[in-house]
């Protein structure tokens, strides 16, 4: 990104919030790989030369819209939370984002394959986000695997999960999903 965020005003939170908000509305209309950067500024009201002011491309943007997305969510404050805790804390406040907000993600869905490039994306920037979480616990006393195995095993796990609540076939309540992630982890 090439606006330094720490220095945000209110002009440049209005400019982040309008392409921001405007990649998330085209979203729900078409797919992620037929949005243009001169679609994102006409619908933002703002020239090219903003925009590139700003991000680098449609795909910096769609970094921008996962931060926001992370913020909401609000992925951050585990450390003081024991390792059981930190991983079904991790997965609830995914899966309530999810669930608060599944009319607007199934509307994206029907334009953006799972297959597709933004959901490809999604995918691994939640896999990162939840890696950073996972790296922090202590798993040494687990039959002395790497740290680094059981942290994406737990990732992949709860990844799995949310898809298979949220994206596969019928949909899948907190209370069973988290008794599949449960079962998964054998814990």
């Amino acid at each position: 990104m090439r606006y330094n965020l720490e220095k945000r005003n209110r002009f440049a939170m209005r400019t982040l919030d309008a392409f921001s908000s405007t990649m998330f509305d085209l979203l729900e209309t078409k797919s992620f790989e037929t949005i243009m950067v001169s679609e994102l500024c006409s619908l933002s009201n703002y020239p090219r030369a903003t925009f590139y002011n700003y991000f680098e491309d449609k795909y910096d943007l769609l970094e921008y819209c996962w931060d926001i997305l992370k913020s909401k969510v609000r992925l951050y404050d585990f450390k003081d939370l024991e390792t059981d805790h930190r991983i079904y804390e991790v997965f609830g406040r995914i899966y309530d984002f999810f669930e608060q907000r599944q009319e607007r993600l199934f509307r994206i869905l029907v334009h953006n394959s799972l297959e597709g490039e933004l959901y490809t994306r999604f995918k691994q920037y939640v896999k990162v986000q939840i890696l950073e979480i996972m790296d922090t616990i202590d798993f040494s006393d687990h039959n002395g695997l790497p740290n680094r195995l059981w942290a994406e095993h737990y990732c992949n796990t709860i990844l799995l999960v949310l898809e298979h609540s949220f994206l596969k076939e019928q949909r899948i309540d907190k209370e069973t999903a988290v008794s599949y992630l449960r079962i998964l982890l054998q814990k």
